[in-house]
């Protein structure tokens, strides 16, 4: 709760409910018995993508490397069997200075570590409606294109499993849905694809 907006996490009610499927899980990170950050994600099977739901540092293990490694190992893990890994992340549209260097920040440490922003207008689902959102996609074994089809059946899975408890939630899917369109991808540094 103090690392995210309100909006932005679920209650525990919620969590739970999700929890109990084998789809949605949160990973902790440690080093020497002690938590450094966390993550909750959910494997989206039938589109071979993981969304990435959440991911934190604790504030004393910040600016040190650690949510790097957080984040990469996570790829690691779960994205051998899927294509690519789905996330999103606040657009700098804060009118506090300071408050948008960490927007600003956050994604550039997405993009370093091979995350692509796609085109599409994201809302994600909050209580109070739409939150504006960026969408990212870190894609695997060599993908280079993301079709808008492909695009829709994630999202549309994503949608149906962590926030079918949000009746407008379709809504703001088709709300958005026009701006999907199909993603090329460049390749990296040194001729690999990320």
């Amino acid at each position: 709760q103090q690392q995210f907006p309100p909006d932005e996490f679920y209650c525990y009610e919620r969590m739970q409910q999700m929890l109990n499927h084998n789809q949605y899980k949160i990973l902790l990170y440690r080093q020497a018995e002690q938590l450094v950050g966390y993550a909750t994600v959910c494997s989206m099977a039938d589109c071979q993508t993981l969304w990435l739901d959440l991911l934190a540092v604790l504030p004393q293990y910040q600016s040190a490397g650690f949510g790097g490694k957080l984040f990469e190992a996570i790829y690691q893990k779960y994205c051998g069997p899927f294509r690519g890994m789905l996330l999103c992340a606040e657009r700098v549209d804060s009118e506090d200075p300071e408050y948008a260097r960490q927007q600003q920040r956050r994604l550039r440490f997405y993009e370093k570590h091979g995350a692509y922003r796609l085109k599409t207008d994201f809302l994600l689902p909050v209580p109070s409606g739409g939150l504006p959102m960026y969408l990212y996609y870190k894609p695997h074994k060599g993908i280079l294109r993301l079709s808008r089809g492909e695009q829709v059946a994630m999202l549309t899975e994503m949608f149906d499993y962590c926030y079918s408890h949000m009746k407008h939630a379709p809504q703001l899917l088709h709300d958005f849905n026009p701006t999907i369109t199909d993603e090329v991808f460049l390749e990296a540094k040194g001729g690999q694809t990320c």
